[in-house]
């Protein structure tokens, strides 16, 4: 098993070989960013309650699924011009994720300080479990939605 000096000296070779140097800083990437993510929801009236009432994100778009006429595509605004959609399989087995290669940790998402503290005070007048990274005040928040999806709300501090 490798110690943690091992680990560290693999990191600082990632870094050497693909950070960008400072003189590049700056130059364009190849994409334009995020236009949505996609997630999958067991019941899209409890997803679309938590992000709606919960995240406040607006429902934007709600379609078929072009590639099962039988599942739904809903998206969110989830601000900064991102998107964050969800399908529903209502005709498949409902199977929960597994933390493994290919699977999405958590979805971070981005708050402004009065943001952050509007939605501490919705989860607590919801008594809706959460974690803090580093207090009340500012940092990271930590919740689950409805399909136990990881959520983190930073200020970014």
């Amino acid at each position: 098993m490798l110690d943690q000096s091992d680990h560290e000296a693999r990191r600082d070779e990632l870094r050497r070989r693909y950070m960008q140097a400072e003189e590049h800083e700056g130059e364009p990437v190849a994409t334009g960013g995020v236009h949505h993510l996609v997630l999958i929801s067991s019941d899209l009236d409890a997803t679309l309650r938590f992000y709606t009432e919960v995240l406040r994100m607006r429902l934007t778009r709600l379609v078929p699924n072009r590639d099962d006429p039988s599942s739904t595509h809903i998206f969110l605004d989830m601000g900064g011009g991102n998107m964050l959609a969800f399908f529903d399989f209502p005709e498949h087995e409902a199977v929960p994720a597994v933390r493994g290669i290919g699977s999405m940790h958590h979805v971070a998402l981005k708050a402004e300080p009065r943001q952050y503290q509007e939605l501490l005070a919705t989860l607590k007048d919801r008594n809706i479990p959460y974690s803090l990274h580093d207090g009340e005040e500012a940092d990271s928040v930590y919740l689950r939605d409805p399909d136990d999806i990881l959520i983190e709300v930073t200020t970014g501090r």
